[in-house]
Formats: structure tokens, sequence, C-alpha cells
């Protein structure tokens, strides 16, 4: 028996579905009050504390989203429903996600997306939570600078590279060497070309004594990668190109948000996956 296909038609779906979307997501007082359901602040007391809103037109709403089961009433504690929960998780990942998106419209705006993978796309609002770092005239290296001090307290450091600074071999190695932190690097083919093609001898040896330690990995992965980013135990660090190919060295997100480090990783692991083992 063949695959079965079934294709969605997501205007159809929107029609189907655009009333709940709406009840959902378009009264402020209902989003607020199911955000912090979903928290756990259930009594009328702690619903008032943390919205603001009066006991009334808290009721007014409980009473409605209790008639369409989103929620439910035992005792004086209020509590999502199983359906309830279904939607407020995925209205706080809507919420997540338009923050992303207006927080950071200049680093999404003329810039190449392409090189991260859709279920990430999908997920951009776990960096909801991170600063973008953009160097104005006469700071060209404020994101450089910043890169160097987040990785200098960590414990590990991976980090995907269309571009090469042989000056961040030094930090690299001085971290492995005083603090034992573990360092994977993934780099395109065609930096690998480029850098065997310029490097000296001393310079070559001092880049095989580095990668041939126990904490040092080094990846090569054949195709062009438009996205440069370093992820660390504690954080994220990344940076795009623009759509005409040339990398943006003007802007730099930065975050210490658990959510945005566990992208990072999976980002990282992604490339990990298409890459082979570098061997000099």
């Amino acid at each position: 028996m063949g695959a079965i296909y079934i294709t969605v038609n997501y205007l159809d779906v929107y029609t189907e579905t655009k009333d709940l979307l709406k009840y959902t997501s378009s009264s402020a007082v209902r989003v607020k009050i199911l955000i912090c359901l979903s928290e756990g602040h259930g009594t009328m007391s702690a619903l008032k504390k943390e919205t603001g809103i009066t006991s009334s037109t808290i009721s007014h709403n409980l009473s409605d989203l209790e008639k369409r089961k989103i929620s439910t009433k035992k005792g004086e504690k209020y509590s999502l429903t199983p359906l309830g929960k279904i939607i407020t998780i995925n209205l706080i990942e809507y919420i997540k996600t338009n923050a992303a998106v207006s927080k950071f419209q200049r680093l999404w705006m003329g810039h190449d997306l392409s090189c991260i993978p859709l279920h990430l796309i999908k997920r951009i609002g776990d960096l909801h939570n991170s600063v973008l770092v953009e160097s104005e005239s006469g700071e060209i290296y404020k994101p450089h600078e910043t890169y160097q001090k987040i990785i200098s307290g960590s414990k590990y450091i991976k980090g995907v590279s269309p571009i090469f600074r042989f000056d961040y071999i030094g930090l690299y190695q001085k971290l492995v060497v005083e603090h034992d932190i573990d360092v994977e690097l993934i780099l395109t083919q065609e930096i690998v070309n480029q850098t065997m093609e310029g490097i000296d001898g001393d310079n070559l040896k001092y880049l095989q004594d580095f990668m041939s330690r126990d904490k040092v990995k080094f990846w090569v992965i054949p195709d062009d990668v438009n996205i440069a980013f370093t992820v660390t135990d504690k954080y994220l660090s990344l940076g795009l190109f623009h759509e005409n190919g040339e990398y943006d060295n003007t802007k730099d997100l930065i975050s210490d948000d658990h959510d945005a480090v566990t992208w990072g990783n999976q980002l990282f692991y992604h490339y990990r996956n298409q890459a082979e083992k570098l061997e000099l």
C-alpha cells in the first residue's frame, strides 16, 4: 500500500478556527487571565494582584471561559482544563514569537534566515529574551568585545562559523589550558581551504597543536552556511548575513536565557549532524 498524503489548506483551517483564535487572543483581559492560570495563580485575589483587573471583570471572563470548557473552578481556585492548557501554551508561544519579531526587526529584516531550519524558525520566540548588540560609528568592535566577554566564563564553547578569525584560536587556547573547557567548532569547507592556502608553517603548527587537544574538536561542513553563532553553557551569540551574502559584523544577538541557549544548542547539533571531523 502506497503512502497517503493529506494536503492542508490553511486558509480553510483559518476559516474554521478563526472564532476561537479571535476569542482567545483579541481580549487583553482573557490573555492575562489565561497566562496567570497557566502559572498557577488560581485564586481571585492572586488574579487581581497579577493582572490589576477588577474582581467583577475577572469573574465575568472566568465564567465565560468555563462555559467554553477552557477553565474550571474547584472550591475557590480556578485552573485550566486540558483544552485550556493546549490553547494557553500555544498562545504564549505566539506572544513570544511576536516579541522576538518586533524587538529584533533590525536583525531579521534584510538578513538571510535560510540557514535556520524550519523547526527552529517555528521556535524563534525562544529568542525573545535577548539583547541586540549593535555597533555604531566608532564602535565597530562592540560585538567582538561582547563576544569575548561571554565566552570567558564558559564551561564549553560550541560554534558554527563560515568566517575564520585566527586571533580567536589564541583566546580558545587560553580558555582550554587555564579553565579546562571543551571547544567544538564547525567550519565550512571553503573557509578551511582559504585558511590552509594563507597559513604559514608556524601558524599551521600552532593550529595543529591546538586541535590535537582532547578538549578540542573541529568539524567541517561541505555546504555554505550563512550564519555565525556560538553557544556556551550560559550564553547564545548569534550573527547573520545580509541577503547579499556579506556577513553583518555590526549586529550580534546575545542571550543568557535558558530557552535561547537550548535553541542555540539544537541549531549547533543540526549542523554537526551534517559535518565530518576535520583533520589537518
